[in-house]
């Protein structure tokens, strides 16, 4: 569930309208690493979603808050050439190097992550990057509902995946109430992004599955 291939299926949807889907988030650190491992995730999906927009300035404000969030997962010295690549580019509005050098940010925190032995917060990446990704897509289809679109959505096994991996985390990597949150939300959205008997996921699903992964965002982002 990589933000790169998530966008690349998101061209097939021709020209939408992005910059309504992109917010102007505060990004504060918190001490908790397993909330700083999903924001992260969600930080870089936001950046291809200001890629989609063209906008430079959100651009280059995701890239300050790559770097802030990699000192608090230990990853600064690996991150900062990339995200120093990201705004150059983005000033320079060479949006395709944009996209890539927000892909190769995120592999070199998992990587990095990995090489570490800290398993458990290189899958928090990866699920906020998933879901920062599946919010922007379940926004553009709940306002301009396509059953060809819809198909992006189709995801239940993916999810079943996540979630099994969510679960198997250390308890101390998923305390409180926001984890708690993330939980019931997984298990929500595969049973919405399961197709019906016409092969296809309802408008009313996709505008829960919009609803739901808004809500989760949120309370990332803020509390």
């Amino acid at each position: 569930p990589l933000p790169l291939e998530i966008f690349a299926s998101l061209d097939k949807l021709g020209k939408q309208d992005w910059g309504d889907t992109l917010e102007n988030r505060d990004v504060r650190r918190f001490p908790d690493r397993s909330r700083s491992a999903l924001l992260f995730g969600l930080v870089v999906s936001d950046g291809f979603i200001a890629v989609q927009a063209k906008d430079r300035e959100a651009v280059k404000r995701i890239g300050r808050d790559v770097l802030n969030l990699s000192n608090v997962l230990g990853v600064n010295d690996e991150v900062a050439g990339h995200a120093n690549a990201v705004m150059t580019e983005a000033d320079k509005g060479e949006w395709s190097n944009v996209r890539m050098e927000l892909d190769r940010t995120r592999q070199t925190v998992l990587d990095q992550m990995r090489k570490n032995r800290d398993e458990e917060m290189a899958n928090l990446v990866s699920l906020g990057g998933w879901l920062g990704g599946t919010k922007a897509l379940a926004q553009i289809l709940r306002l301009n509902y396509s059953v060809e679109g819809s198909d992006l959505l189709n995801q239940p096994d993916l999810v079943r995946r996540l979630k099994e991996d969510f679960d198997k985390l250390p308890v101390a990597s998923r305390r409180g109430a926001l984890f708690v949150k993330v939980g019931e939300t997984l298990k929500d959205l595969e049973t919405l992004m399961k197709s019906n008997s016409s092969g296809e996921i309802s408008a009313g699903n996709v505008s829960e599955i919009s609803s739901k992964t808004t809500d989760l965002v949120d309370a990332i982002y803020e509390s």
